[in-house]
Order: C-alpha cells, then structure tokens, then sequence
C-alpha cells in the first residue's frame, strides 16, 4: 500500500499522528509527526515522493529513530513488527484500563469483579485475594504509565 494510498484508507491515522505541516521557503514541506520526528518532502505526505526524516539530539533519540524505522517499513507497503509481544500488550492495556476506572473512581474490588468475574472474587475472602493483589499492581503499573512509564517502556525498560 502506498502512502498515498495509506492516507485515502486511514485518514484518521494520519490525523492522529500528524502534528502540524508547513510549506519552507524553498517549497519543500516540513511535516512534525506526534513523536517528534519531523519529515521533509516535496509533497504533503500523500504521494511516493522520496523523503527525508530529521530526528534531534535529545535523550529520545533511540525513540525516534525506532519510530523512522516503522514509518519507512509502513512507506514501503510492509507491515511493521510488533513492539511488544501479546502478552504484553494485554498487560499494559489491563493496566491503562485499570487506571482509568481508578482515575474514574472504581475500587479495586469492582475492576476485579469486571476482570474476573463476580463468581471468582466473592469464591476467596477479599482482604487476602490475589485477585485483589493482581488488580493493585496492575493500577500501579497503569499509573506508572501514565506518567513517564511510557517513555521507558518505548525504550525497551520495564517496571
């Protein structure tokens, strides 16, 4: 699939990680992706058109040049590889989740009754369930995440 292409089928995608575009002097687009990756073109991102990617210095860097690397694989009509394996992302997208229904004013006891089915948590006494324990760190992880969790994640560390 072409970029062009890409951008006819998903344009929400584009939307998303697309931050701003501006035309340079010299006619050539500079187009800052959400990653703080910045890439130049001659067009706006909707044809084939040979590209450059510009990735700054900082302590992101890793992150960046990662993110070029997917971005060329999705520009070459393949299918970038999986950051994480399943298991991982079904953890980390437990974990948002838990943090959001906390966030929302959930207790630990009803997120674990939506995981895990009412049976199941009233089967143990609450107090020492490790259903109850399984639920708390899944909060705290989310809550990891939400704030500068996800950096280090994307970096390849882990909690």
């Amino acid at each position: 699939m072409t970029a062009g292409e890409l951008r006819e089928s998903e344009p929400t995608v584009f939307d998303q990680i697309i931050v701003d575009t501006r035309r340079g002097a010299r006619g050539r687009y500079w187009t800052r992706v959400r990653s703080g990756l910045i890439v130049v073109s001659d067009d706006e991102l909707t044809t084939d058109q040979p590209r450059a990617v510009v990735i700054p210095f900082t302590s992101d860097w890793s992150i960046r040049a990662a993110t070029a690397e997917r971005l060329r694989a999705v520009w070459l009509g393949r299918t970038p590889g999986a950051l994480f394996t399943l298991q991982r992302r079904r953890r980390i997208g437990h974990a948002l989740r838990t943090d959001d229904a906390r966030q929302s004013g959930a207790r630990l006891r009803d997120i674990a009754v939506v995981y895990f089915g009412a049976r199941r948590v009233a089967a143990e006494p609450w107090k020492t369930s490790a259903l109850k324990a399984q639920v708390a760190r899944l909060a705290n992880y989310g809550r990891h995440l939400t704030g500068t969790g996800f950096k280090q994640l994307l970096r390849g560390k882990t909690m």
